[in-house]
């Protein structure tokens, strides 16, 4: 059953990679581009610290909700054959980007108390909770209560989620290090700013791939049973 999700998922990328990869090219540049630049000022000298924290914090906060809002939107319509235009996505993931926020700093806080008493019980939560995201998004839920349908409704096939949620950790550090291992990237040091830019946009554009199509497809056909 994983295994068909995420294989169903990851074959739908590939039949419309070019109208994914389209909408999503200039979000992934402009946040790969502030990385980058966070990446480069972090290494030039300590005056630069407030620059760096603050592109950080913009990214934390609001680019990467507002992107995780806008892939899981975009996984949707994909499914349904009706794309809109990238600004209609970046309005309404604006709009769920605090809530998106608060949701995965909550999880986040639940995941490190796990981790802290135990490895398995932080990513347990991690894994499970991951979902409760789509509830937000998609059937518009509050934040609690995502987190709440998603528990209950994930009752029977809480397991299957925390090994779904390994094999793709699994599956992404390996695409990740091929991929910096290919372009050279083995130091920060050693990093020419073309490079760096180019992994931080592959790292992003990756992770909203998982977002929208892989980990969509296990919502719809574990969770949902759609």
């Amino acid at each position: 059953m994983i295994l068909n999700a995420i294989s169903s998922g990851f074959t739908l990328y590939f039949n419309n990679f070019l109208a994914f990869t389209k909408i999503f090219l200039f979000p992934i540049l402009f946040i790969g581009l502030l990385s980058t630049t966070a990446d480069y000022l972090s290494s030039l000298d300590e005056v630069y610290f407030v620059s760096t924290g603050l592109i950080l914090a913009f990214q934390v906060i609001f680019l990467t909700p507002l992107y995780t809002g806008m892939a899981i939107l975009i996984g949707r319509d994909i499914r349904i054959g009706s794309l809109n235009k990238l600004f209609g996505y970046v309005i309404v993931g604006a709009q769920l980007a605090l809530k998106i926020f608060i949701l995965q700093v909550i999880i986040g806080i639940m995941t490190i108390i796990g981790l802290v008493l135990f490895i398995i019980p932080g990513l347990y939560i991690q894994f499970r909770f991951t979902y409760s995201v789509y509830y937000l998004v998609l059937e518009g839920h509050s934040i609690l209560g995502s987190m709440d349908n998603l528990w209950n409704e994930s009752k029977e096939v809480h397991w299957s989620l925390f090994n779904a949620g390994v094999l793709l950790t699994l599956l992404t550090i390996s695409f990740v290090l091929i991929i910096y291992a290919f372009l050279g990237l083995s130091s920060q040091e050693e990093m020419s700013l073309i490079l760096s830019l180019i992994g931080n946009c592959i790292t992003v554009y990756l992770q909203m791939i998982l977002v929208a199509f892989p980990v969509y497809s296990i919502y719809q056909l574990i969770l949902k049973k759609n």
